[in-house]
C-alpha cells in the first residue's frame, strides 16, 4: 500500500453527531505481478538445479540477482529469500512439494539449467588507445541461452507449478591482440557469459514485480463530543492503521446498533489494509451483524477477491 492524497479531509468533515459521516480516501494498493502470482505477505526460496552436466555459476548468479529484485519489491530491500542449490536433473511437483517442506516457505522458484547457443562474433576492431597489445583489439561476442523457470505457490489452492520460459542474448566484450583465433575467442565468451547473470536475473523478475491500482475506500466516523471516532479517522488518514483499530475497538461496545457496526465495519478495514484478511473478514461478518452498512458489500469483495 502506498500513501496517496486523501480525497475528504479532515478539515471538511461535517457536523453532525447522530448518524455516521464517511471519509473516502484514495490509496494505491498492491495487486498480483503480470504472471497472476501474487507473493505479497508470502516468504520464498530460489533454487537452481545442478544436473552434474555444466557449470552452475551462472545459474547461482541469475538466482542472487532474483533474489535481491524480489527483496526489493516484497521485502524493502530486506536480505529475506534464501538462495540454494539442488542435485536434480528434472522437476515435478513432487520435487516442489519436498523443496516447500525443506525450505519451510510458501513459495520455490526453480531455475532450471540453461542452454547456450553458438557465440557469434563480430570483426575485430582497434582500440584507440591501448594499454597493451594484447588489448589493441576488440571483439563483441553474443551468446543466445535459453532457460525455464518453475515457481510453485503452496498458498494457491490449485496445487500446480508454473513454468515460464524464455531467453536472450548475452554479449561480452573481448579484448585481444588481433591474431587470436575465433575458436579461443569464444572459449573467452562463455566463460566471460557469467557477466550477463545480474541482468538476467533483473529481467526475470519483471514478470513477478507487484502492480498498483488507486481505489477508493470509505471509512465511518462520528464527530461531536467523542473525539475518539474524529482521531481515529485522521490516523487512519496517515496510514496508522494498527492505532486507528485500537480506537474503534474499543468503540464497539459503545452506542447504538449502528455505532456498533460502524465501529466493527473500520475494524474490518484497518485489518484488511494491514493484510490480514481472516480477522478483516470477521469483523466485517460481525458489522453487518449489527447493521446493513452502505459500503460492507464493496468491502467484502475486495476481501474476498485478495483470498
Amino acid at each position: 500500500m502506498r500513501r496517496f492524497p486523501v480525497t475528504l479531509g479532515l478539515v471538511a468533515l461535517a457536523l453532525a453527531a447522530c448518524s455516521p459521516q464517511t471519509l473516502t480516501m484514495s490509496v494505491d494498493m498492491r495487486h498480483p505481478s503480470k504472471s497472476g502470482i501474487d507473493l505479497s505477505r508470502k516468504t520464498i526460496s530460489i533454487v537452481y538445479m545442478d544436473d552434474g552436466a555444466a557449470d552452475t555459476t551462472f545459474s547461482n548468479n541469475v538466482a542472487s540477482a532474483l533474489a535481491r529484485s524480489l527483496e526489493e519489491d516484497y521485502f524493502a530491500g530486506r536480505e529475506a529469500i534464501g538462495v540454494y542449490k539442488v542435485p536434480v536433473d528434472s522437476v515435478s511437483l513432487d520435487l516442489m512439494h519436498r523443496l516447500v517442506i525443506d525450505s519451510g516457505d510458501d513459495v520455490i522458484f526453480l531455475f532450471g539449467p540453461p542452454s547456450f547457443g553458438e557465440v557469434a562474433l563480430s570483426e575485430n576492431v582497434a582500440v584507440k588507445n591501448p594499454v597493451s597489445v594484447d588489448s589493441a583489439f576488440v571483439a563483441q561476442a553474443q551468446i543466445p541461452y535459453n532457460a525455464k523457470l518453475f515457481v510453485y505457490d503452496s498458498m494457491d489452492q490449485l496445487d500446480q507449478m508454473k513454468i515460464f520460459r524464455g531467453g536472450s542474448i548475452l554479449r561480452a566484450q573481448l579484448y585481444n591482440n588481433g591474431v587470436t583465433a575465433p575458436e579461443y575467442l569464444k572459449e573467452q565468451a562463455l566463460k566471460a557469459k557469467e557477466l550477463g547473470a545480474d541482468l538476467v536475473g533483473q529481467q526475470l523478475s519483471n514478470r513477478f514485480t507487484p502492480t498498483w491500482k488507486t481505489e477508493r475506500y470509505t471509512l465511518y466516523y462520528y464527530d461531536g463530543w467523542d473525539e475518539d471516532w474524529v482521531n481515529a479517522a485522521y490516523l487512519a488518514t496517515q496510514y496508522e492503521w494498527r492505532k486507528a483499530a485500537d480506537i474503534w475497538m474499543k468503540k464497539v461496545n459503545d452506542g447504538n446498533d449502528t455505532k456498533r457496526a460502524c465501529a466493527c465495519y473500520n475494524t474490518a478495514l484497518a485489518f484488511f489494509m494491514m493484510g490480514d484478511l481472516n480477522l478483516a473478514t470477521k469483523w466485517l461478518d460481525r458489522a453487518d451483524g449489527y447493521s446493513n452498512l452502505e459500503f460492507s458489500p464493496e468491502l467484502r469483495k475486495r476481501i474476498n477477491a485478495r483470498k
